[in-house]
């Protein structure tokens, strides 16, 4: 005859790591994606234990081939794994909550209003243009990313902000110290509108300069409101000189 208290007490358990498998799928869902592979790996593991669980309940009423084998080994993966969801949940929540600084070293992020302001920084720097005009920055030796609207295969679309933020980054990743000079934001601003543009330069900035790149954005300020144009003051710097900072 089944005990009665050993059959509820591994139902029981069955049912608290299948509730934390179901639990553990609707947050793989719905979280950001810094927690997503945490908890997919949950998922698994709450799967295991709820399968190991149920062998458990099936022991009770018949014969199982390698039944202890089974029970210890299970036993042994869902206590690392718990540990393991334990720590990871931890060092994520930490990180998450409790970001590190990022290392910068010095401000490297101007605004000018022509390219004679920063024309000393770029000469002997490995440069890369975003540009309406791809031949002005030759005599610099500089690659260009050409911004353009025709649907030329070495052009990009102003619209495609994510395209130049992901070229930029991975010049500054391939290119220690370099510099990337924005000078069409006028242009940017006409077919993305200056929220959108703005977003784009404040998270260009950040990349760049946790990459230890610099950026130059060339503007002119008559091209924007009072507001907008104060607002890229406070996240770039108006050198007198760039090469005394």
């Amino acid at each position: 005859m089944v005990d009665f208290l050993a059959f509820v007490y591994r139902a029981s358990l069955f049912l608290i790591f299948l509730a934390l498998m179901v639990y553990s799928i609707r947050q793989y869902i719905e979280s950001p994606p810094e927690f997503k592979s945490l908890f997919r790996n949950s998922s698994i593991l709450f799967g295991v234990a709820s399968l190991v669980r149920f062998v458990d309940i099936l022991y009770l009423y018949i014969s199982i081939p390698y039944y202890h084998d089974i029970h210890v080994l299970g036993h042994v993966v869902v206590l690392v794994g718990i540990s393991w969801i334990y720590i990871s949940f931890t060092r994520r929540l930490t990180s998450f909550f409790y970001p590190k600084e990022p290392k910068i070293k010095g401000v490297h992020a101007y605004l000018v209003t022509s390219l004679i302001e920063v024309e000393s920084l770029l000469r002997g720097s490995k440069v890369l243009a975003i540009t309406r005009n791809p031949e002005i920055y030759r005599k610099y030796n500089a690659k260009v990313v050409w911004v353009t609207t025709t649907k030329e295969k070495h052009g990009v679309s102003p619209t495609a902000l994510h395209v130049i933020l992901d070229l930029a980054i991975r010049f500054a990743q391939e290119n220690k110290g370099g510099v990337v000079v924005l000078d069409c934001v006028e242009f940017l601003i006409l077919y993305n509108g200056f929220k959108s543009t703005y977003k784009f330069l404040t998270n260009l900035k950040d990349h760049l300069l946790t990459r230890g790149a610099k950026l130059v954005i060339i503007l002119n300020p008559q091209a924007l409101d009072k507001k907008e144009w104060n607002l890229l003051r406070r996240e770039f710097i108006q050198p007198e000189n760039v090469l005394s900072l």
